[in-house]
């Protein structure tokens, strides 16, 4: 019944996307229900009853996307109408409303990261537009606190979410980023949740502040994220290790949470209350539970199977478990059928399919002994829910990790000492909650460490282009898995060989198919510089390469680099997703790790044909590591200068700066240039500061070196872009690279002044709104999504 399930919802989204006429959010709608009637008739079986009793599974899945269609239709037309789907991306916006978590105080420096809340009952303004969300999420810049129902005003930009062809909720089309949050007074009218609602909010909030008492200040955070769902406080080092090990579902209350929280309640109510009433007594108090946390998906789905495994129980009926996911689905769905494109649910039933499938499976022999199988089943079951679900996390996340299945077990089993020491904690009155409150803080630092350790295994994928090439691989799997015939089974082969193939082809495909137009993109690589052009003809070349420590661990020849590689995680994925696979050119703007420490990746995974270096004499043995790095390539290194012009197909470089030898400042020998390609001109100087600027502009006086792109010198320091320089350039876009919450308060206030001084149309900043690309062709340039 669970696989049934899964295909309906998975047939549903396919017909969603293949079928452009009807709104393709209206699919699903009625797929739980259909399922539950036809598993209590028996009908809905795998592979139909061959007695004449059952409908083929192919006609229930038909009747169920029909159902479906009728059910989501409504739901789906007013989501594709939304008022917020119509508000312009990356432009200022205000939002009313009561936050539903408590904001805690925070300190603003180079670790804090942002904090992100829930905006209840909010109002938006952006672009002369009002729009009203039930909730809305923001993230919120470090600052003063606020009360859980507190009412406040949010000022931020207004990000949009990939809408993809599904229509999504109001709620999920995109959120509010970098909100600095201000209490408003009662007479501004924002009142917020009454009655119940309010008193939840309340009540939450307490059990945090409590929570946030008893518990040590190391691992806290966790702990309020484990039992309370509430990860606002977690560290971005933190939840980057979570999400690294493939753990992060840990901290977002899932099946395991409600399943531990029930069982234990079932036992406590038991020693008063005999018999099948204390199931549902247990049911009831964990229904409460999940309210509290806020209703999340996977939570609601193990709540309703509870329920429905304590009614059946309590009536001397067995209760198939396909039967209870089916039910948890169809109310889920009936309340909201968008929920389908949500993929909290979609991993939430995939997951318990998996785990379903991984603990049924028939085990080998060698590891089906007493001893062997404690650890053999376990993993049996991580397997089956990773199997079930990476193609999910990789079409939304674009990541895949093994490690997760390894990882999954060892710290599963640490949340099952962890929840009750936790709960206990929380709950005992009079001091005995102290008794607890050390085995738990010992647990969430176990589970701390086993997230760090996990995390830093080489096995993780991510990268653009990955969800697409997981999905072909996983149907080319599954038409193999359940081809059994010997006379198709070749066929079943040639299939997954084809699949796979398209999917290691597609970027050069892609490659092909976007010849005769040139991009431009600045990447978001941290407190760095990183862009990457890609010629009419597809060759492509590398300005920066973010930052990175492999040259500086390579030039003191031991020792782990000491800064995230940028080129490795942002600039490499992102050049094999476009079907890079040599680099025409590779300039450095300076020899400053920022800028060019990723490049190691680069060499690592691209062949690399020339390089242009300004040349400056840094004695740094990380810069003899990168210039030995180049020979080994074999790779032509030259040291441009002022006036000199090089053209790569459609693109025409020219230097601007350094003009003879370079000094020893690196910044302000920084490689300079301007690039045109069809029309579209961009300027880009490292680090150069005013005097460089000023240096330019005498040089090429009367002329000057008009840009429609502008890259910001110096990540937007305020020794950079002087007003005269900003209005000789008169660029239509200025773009700043520099990374969130930065040590260095890039981008400069005064800098972002004279960006208004000039009047400078549109301003991008890489650590508020990503990356950003232009296309270029013969019709004219413009601003296009990252690819």
């Amino acid at each position: 019944m669970a696989l049934a399930l899964a295909a309906g919802d998975v047939a549903g989204l396919a017909l969603a996307r293949a079928d452009g006429a009807v709104p393709p959010g209206a699919v699903a709608g009625g797929i739980g229900l259909l399922c539950v009637l036809a598993g209590r008739a028996g009908v809905c079986s795998a592979a139909g009853d061959h007695r004449g009793r059952g409908v083929p599974l192919a006609v229930a899945l038909a009747l169920a996307v029909l159902v479906g269609v009728l059910a989501g239709l409504p739901r789906g037309t007013a989501a594709l109408g939304a008022c917020v789907a119509k508000l312009e991306g990356n432009a200022p916006a205000v939002a009313a409303g009561t936050v539903a978590d408590a904001v805690p105080a925070r300190e603003a420096g180079p670790g804090a990261g942002l904090v992100r809340v829930s905006i209840r009952d909010a109002r938006i303004v952006s672009g002369g537009a009002i729009c009203r969300l039930g909730a809305l999420r923001a993230f919120v810049r470090p600052g003063a606190a606020h009360e859980a129902g507190s009412a406040v005003l949010a000022r931020g930009t207004w990000r949009r979410a990939d809408p993809g062809r599904l229509p999504r909720p109001p709620e999920a089309l995109g959120w509010l980023s970098g909100a600095s949050l201000e209490a408003l007074p009662a007479e501004h009218g924002v009142s917020g949740p009454r009655g119940l609602g309010r008193w939840i909010i309340g009540w939450r909030a307490a059990l945090l502040a409590r929570l946030d008492a008893r518990l040590a200040p190391r691992h806290r955070a966790i702990g309020k994220a484990l039992l309370l769902a509430d990860r606002s406080t977690l560290d971005p080092a933190t939840r980057d290790a979570f999400v690294g090990a493939g753990i992060i579902h840990l901290l977002a209350i899932s099946g395991l949470h409600v399943g531990l929280i029930g069982a234990s309640l079932s036992w406590l109510i038991g020693l008063r209350v005999r018999g099948p009433r204390r199931l549902l007594w247990a049911a009831a108090f964990t229904s409460a539970y999940v309210v509290l946390i806020g209703a999340p998906p996977s939570a609601v789905r193990a709540a309703l199977m509870f329920w429905g495994w304590a009614l059946a129980f309590r009536r001397a009926r067995p209760a198939r478990i396909g039967d209870l996911a089916a039910l948890a689905a169809t109310l889920a769905i009936l309340a909201d059928p968008l929920i389908v494109t949500d993929p909290g649910f979609q991993l939430s039933f995939a997951g318990f399919t998996g785990v379903v499938f991984g603990g049924r499976v028939r085990l080998p022999r060698p590891l089906s002994g007493r001893r062997v199988k404690a650890l053999a089943r376990p993993l049996a079951v991580s397997c089956g829910a990773f199997l079930a679900t990476a193609p999910i996390a990789a079409f939304h996340f674009e990541r895949i990790v093994i490690a997760s299945i390894p990882a999954s077990v060892v710290a599963g089993a640490v949340v099952g000492l962890a929840l009750p020491a936790l709960a206990l904690t929380l709950i005992l009155p009079w001091g005995l909650w102290v008794l607890f409150a050390g085995a738990a803080d010992a647990s969430l630092a176990c589970l701390a460490a086993i997230a760090s350790f996990f995390a830093d295994l080489p096995l993780s994928w991510s990268g653009p282009g990955l969800g697409p090439r997981t999905w072909l691989a996983a149907a080319g799997l599954a038409a193999l898995a359940l081809d059994r015939t010997r006379v198709r089974r070749g066929l079943g082969i040639v299939a997954v060989g084809a699949g796979l193939a398209l999917a290691s082809a597609w970027p050069s495909v892609r490659s092909l198919l976007d010849q005769g137009t040139a991009l431009v993109c600045t990447l978001d690589v941290g407190q760095g510089d990183a862009a990457v052009v890609r010629t009419g003809a597809g060759r492509w070349l590398v300005f920066d390469a973010g930052p990175g420590g492999a040259f500086a661990a390579a030039g003191t020849a031991s020792g782990r680099p000491a800064m995230s590689d940028a080129g490795g995680r942002v600039v490499v994925p992102f050049l094999h997703a476009m079907g890079a696979r040599t680099v025409e050119l590779f300039a450095i703007s300076h020899p400053h790790l920022d800028h060019y420490g990723g490049g190691a990746a680069v060499f690592d995974e691209l062949r690399v044909r020339r390089v242009f270096d300004p040349g400056v004499p840094e004695p740094s043995a990380a810069y003899l590591a990168f210039l030995e790095r180049v020979e080994e390539e074999g790779a032509s290194w030259h040291a441009p200068r002022a006036g000199d012009r090089l053209r790569i197909d459609d693109v025409e470089l020219e230097i601007l700066w350094p003009e003879e030898e370079a000094g020893t400042d690196a910044n302000e020998g920084s490689l300079s240039f301007r690039l045109t390609v069809h029309g579209f001109r961009y300027v880009n100087t490292g680090d150069a500061g005013e005097p460089v600027e000023r240096a330019i502009l005498a040089r090429l006086a009367p002329d000057r070196p008009q840009a429609d792109l502008l890259k910001l010198g110096h990540h937007g320091s305020r020794t950079s872009t002087s007003l005269e320089w900003l209005r000789a350039i008169s660029p239509e876009i200025a773009v700043i690279s520099a990374g969130m919450q930065n040590s260095y308060g890039h981008p400069h206030a005064v800098t972002l002044a004279r960006l208004d001084s000039a009047r400078v149309e549109r301003v991008w900043r890489t650590d508020v709104d990503g990356p950003l690309c232009v296309e270029s062709d013969a019709d004219g340039w413009r601003i296009v999504d990252p690819p």
